[in-house]
C-alpha cells in the first residue's frame, strides 16, 4: 500500500503454459489434476504481459468487498478446458454473487461494464438503473439489438456414462519430491523444522506422525529419514 502511494509500483511478469488437447494423455500425471503443476522443461512458460499495481483503492468495501470476478465471463475467442474444478466454477460464481450481492450485482460501479452493453435485465432487488427507453424482450422490431457475431467453439463431442472415480494417474509423490529437491539446503532445513514443530504437538498421535512420515518418504527418502530421526518415529505404513 505504501509503495503504491509513493509511486513505487509493484510489478509482475505474466506467463502462461499451453498444451495441445491431443497431448493430454502423454504425461505420467493428469494435466487437469489441479494438485499438479506443469513441468516448465516440457511445457515452457510463455510471456503474455505484465501486472502493475498503480492505484490504491479509495473505499475498501465498495471497491474490494463488492468485487465479483467470474471465470464464466470471457472474451470472444477464449473458451474453457475440461478441468472439472474450472467447469464447476464457471456456472457457480454468478450464482454465488447473486446470493452475496443481489441479482443486480453487475450494476455496482466496481462490477459494471465499461463499454455500452445491451441485455434484458430489468428491475429486481437493489436495481438503480432507469431503463424505460429500452425494450425488455428480444427479438423486437422496435429495438435494433441483434445477435452477436458468432465465434468458433470447440467441436469436440464428449459422451459417455457419468462416473465418480479416482483420477487414473494420481502420481501423488513425484512432484512434491522434485519441489523439495529443487530447494537450497537452507530452505529444505526450514521446511523440515516446520514439519517437526507441527508433528511434535502432543495432540498429534503416533499413528498420524507415522502416516505423514510415510508420505514424505515416498516423496523423498532422505526427507523421510530426517523427519524420522528428528521425531524418533518409524513409519508403520
Amino acid at each position: 500500500y505504501d509503495s503504491i502511494a509513493a509511486g513505487n509500483y509493484p510489478e509482475w511478469k505474466l506467463y502462461i503454459q499451453v498444451i495441445d488437447p491431443a497431448d493430454e494423455d502423454q504425461f505420467d500425471f493428469d494435466p487437469l489434476d489441479v494438485t499438479k503443476t506443469w513441468p516448465e522443461d516440457i511445457l515452457p512458460l510463455q510471456a503474455v504481459g505484465r501486472l502493475v499495481l498503480n492505484k490504491n483503492i479509495d473505499n475498501f468495501f465498495a471497491e474490494n468487498e463488492q468485487l465479483a470476478f467470474c471465470p464464466g465471463i470471457v472474451v470472444p475467442g477464449v473458451s474453457y478446458s475440461d478441468d472439472k474444478l474450472l467447469q464447476t466454477r464457471v456456472f457457480s460464481y454468478s450464482d454465488t454473487q447473486r446470493h452475496r450481492l443481489g441479482p443486480n450485482y453487475l450494476q455496482l460501479p466496481v462490477n459494471a461494464p465499461k463499454c455500452a452493453h445491451h441485455n434484458n435485465h430489468h428491475e429486481g432487488f437493489m436495481n438503480f438503473m432507469h431503463r424505460d427507453e429500452e425494450v425488455n424482450y428480444f427479438p423486437s422490431r422496435y429495438d435494433p439489438v441483434r445477435h452477436a457475431e458468432k465465434y468458433p467453439i470447440p467441436s469436440n463431442i464428449l459422451n459417455g456414462s457419468r462416473e465418480k472415480q479416482i483420477i487414473a494417474k494420481e502420481n501423488n509423490f513425484k512432484q512434491p519430491g522434485e519441489r523439495y529437491r529443487s530447494w537450497d539446503p537452507a530452505r529444505q532445513e526450514r521446511f523440515i523444522r516446520r514439519w517437526v514443530d507441527a508433528l511434535s504437538d502432543p495432540r498429534v498421535t503416533h499413528e498420524i506422525r507415522s502416516i505423514w512420515i510415510s508420505y514424505w518418504s515416498q516423496a523423498d527418502r532422505s526427507l523421510g529419514m530426517k523427519l524420522e530421526n528428528k521425531l524418533n518415529v518409524r513409519p508403520t505404513m
